[in-house]
């Protein structure tokens, strides 16, 4: 999840240590896009890790500040045009099926398909000429309700009602395909971040810090909770348990602050 990622790793995007962490402007974009595409499932994802590496290289008492400005930047950017652009062209490319479209208007293919009935009558008319007196009337008699139904008014409305059932059918199989496919990427991309901030309050919200930990290989990489009730909560709650208390509050209240101004 964007959030999750992000806040668990802190410094990693936050403007004001872009230039510390070695990271462009550039780069620090195309991490959040990538993280838009693809979020992390778990704590041993790439992004996850580099994000963990970054924050934890600052102490404690700074990683408060490091999430404040990470969620700056962070909104700055999803705000901007640049990232609008390139949000509804990878959405459009990626996401949205094309409508099915008809070639004909329901006035045009109802029109179309009594013609083709008609000339079918005609047909046989044509076919009756040929035939010797009594069985051209016989054919010529038993065309005429047929001919005269299908130029009521009440076959047009039935051809009528039964295409539109139709199209609507498969107008709404396709609406419903579009609503399945756009659920990832909402055409407003701010019920996607509004969407990641539920997730990752509600993932961090009984955050143990004082769960045990014990680092397995002795570095930052190799971190895994004693309890194995921890480690079966949400890689989200254990990233957040890692880089502490400072850094989730501050992380806490920047995206209740944010999700507030999506969804007043």
């Amino acid at each position: 999840m964007i959030v999750g990622t992000f806040v668990v790793g802190g410094a990693l995007l936050a403007q004001s240590v872009l230039t510390e962490l070695g990271l462009t402007e550039t780069a620090a974009r195309n991490f959040l896009f990538q993280e838009i595409k693809s979020p992390a499932r778990e704590r041993r994802s790439d992004i996850a890790i580099a994000g963990n590496r970054a924050f934890l290289k600052l102490p404690p008492s700074a990683r408060g500040q490091a999430a404040t400005a990470l969620f700056a930047w962070t909104k700055a950017y999803v705000n901007s045009a640049p990232f609008k652009t390139a949000y509804a062209s990878f959405r459009r490319d990626t996401t949205v099926p094309q409508e099915q479209q008809h070639p004909l208007t329901v006035d045009e293919e109802v029109k179309k398909q009594i013609d083709e009935l008609l000339a079918g009558v005609e047909e046989m008319k044509q076919a009756a000429a040929s035939m010797d007196p009594a069985n051209r009337a016989r054919i010529l008699e038993s065309v005429k309700p047929q001919e005269a139904r299908y130029r009521s008014p009440e076959f047009v409305q039935q051809v009528r009602t039964v295409l539109e059932a139709e199209r609507a059918a498969r107008g709404g199989s396709g609406n419903a395909a579009a609503r399945v496919a756009n659920e990832p990427y909402p055409a407003d991309p701010q019920k996607l971040f509004a969407r990641r901030l539920r997730g990752f309050l509600e993932a961090t919200s009984d955050a143990n810090f004082a769960a045990k930990t014990i680092s397995l290989t002795g570095g930052t990489d190799g971190i895994e909770f004693v309890d194995p009730a921890d480690r079966k909560k949400s890689w989200v709650w254990q990233a957040a348990v890692i880089v502490g208390q400072e850094a989730t509050t501050a992380a806490r209240a920047a995206a209740e602050a944010w999700l507030k101004e999506i969804e007043p």
